[in-house]
Order: C-alpha cells, then structure tokens, then sequence
C-alpha cells in the first residue's frame, strides 16, 4: 500500500516529516514559554496553598533545591516569600543546625528589598541552590496542615492601609528585626519557632491584605521586646545569685 512518502521519509510536498513535527513541537515551547513569562504565577491564596506547592516542588524526588520551590510560589508576591522560611523555622526543620540561622538571613535578604521597593525579589543562586531532603519536608508539611487550616480562617481583607504602601514597608522593617534576633537565639529551644511565629503573622496579613492580623503582629512584637527588656534586666541578679 502506498503511503505518500518516497524513500528518504519526505512527503508529496517535499518536506521531511520529521523535520515538520521538530517545528511544530519548538513553536509550541516557544508560546509557552512566553506565555509563562507574559502571566506569572499568582501568588498563593493562604499558608494551605502554600504547603501544596512546596509538596509539588518536590513531588517524585528525593531533594529538592530552594530554587523549585520559588519557582513554584513566585518571585513577585514578598508576602508568600517571606511566610516560607518563617513556616521552616516554625516546622520540625528549625531542628536542623543552621537552618534557622540560613532563613533568618533569606528574611532579611526579601524584607530589605521590600524596604527599598522592588517589585520582585532577587535570591542569590548559591542559596537557591541549597537543597532539602524531601521526606523531612514531607513530614514537616503534614504536621502543619491541620494549624494551617485553622489559620487561613482568620485572615481575610480587611484595615488594607495598613499592609499597603508605607505599610508595606513598616511591615518589612520590623520583620528584618525580628530576623536579627534569629541567629543569637538558634541554641535556646523553641526561641527562634516564637520569633518565626511572629514573622509568620506579618507575612499573611500581606497575603491576605488583613491589617488586622499586621496590627496583631507589632502588638506581638512589642511583647517580645518587652520580654527581651525583662531578661537583659534580670541577668545581672540571676548571675548573683548563682555566684
């Protein structure tokens, strides 16, 4: 039976068929690619959404890079950028030396780029190259998923000056100090998950455009000052009393 193709796999017309399909196959990632590049991922809805694209980051893998997983959020929304490492400061993963210390410094990295306005976030590559082990991040993930629902029912718009314009701002400047506090403190447990906590409620009050919560955040704020204030206050008499 004739199938309209000479010898050398060229059709009635001359064209090489598989030469056609390479075309068609290079054009098509061509428009998706600058498809991908004309509408940006949104950012996520809340800390549920979140997790689900960390966990899609490193679906079918044993590590995964901090590049993935930005990639998955996107590098437009700080609000998303700044919640996933105070959410891996919060998690099980703050047990892992040096991890705290490494997301307090990506903190200070994203907030000060809010500070000075920038309108999407730059990470150098020696950290987008570091990787996690994916079935920590797995665990980590499921026992936040239940504290995760509870809190995407609190948030919601509302007060949308104060997360906006300067208030933006604000909100980065106070998260960069709580992020200094980070490394000094990555030995006393549990100090560095309330400080995190903390930067965790900055970064879904901008998620979520809720003013209320980043009301909530600098009152928490001024608490842990306060309680800083009374420790430092306290050391000289504790250090006599044990000498």
């Amino acid at each position: 039976m004739a199938t309209g193709r000479g010898r050398d796999g060229r059709g009635p017309d001359g064209r090489s068929g598989g030469g056609l399909s390479r075309d068609l196959i290079a054009r098509a990632f061509q428009g998706a690619m600058q498809r991908r590049r004309i509408a940006p991922l949104p950012p996520p809805a809340g800390l549920n959404d979140l997790l689900d694209r960390v966990e899609a980051a490193c679906a079918h893998a044993e590590t995964v890079s901090c590049q993935a997983i930005l990639d998955q959020i996107g590098q437009r929304s700080f609000g998303a950028l700044l919640l996933l490492p105070s959410v891996v400061v919060v998690s099980p993963l703050s047990g892992i030396i040096g991890l705290p210390t490494a997301m307090a410094l990506m903190i200070l990295l994203l907030a000060g780029q809010m500070v000075l306005g920038r309108r999407e976030a730059w990470v150098p590559r020696r950290l987008c190259r570091h990787s996690l082990g994916c079935h920590r991040l797995h665990r980590a993930m499921r026992l936040l998923r239940r504290p995760a629902r509870f809190v995407d029912r609190l948030f919601r718009p509302r007060l949308t000056g104060v997360t906006q314009g300067l208030g933006t701002r604000a909100i980065a400047a106070t998260c960069m100090v709580l992020a200094l506090c980070i490394p000094p403190l990555e030995m006393l447990p549990f100090s560095t998950t309330i400080v995190a906590a903390v930067i965790a409620v900055f970064a879904l009050a901008l998620v979520a455009n809720d003013g209320a919560m980043a009301i909530l955040g600098y009152v928490l704020t001024l608490g842990l000052i306060g309680s800083a204030a009374g420790l430092l206050g306290a050391a000289p008499e504790l250090l006599r009393s044990v000498a």
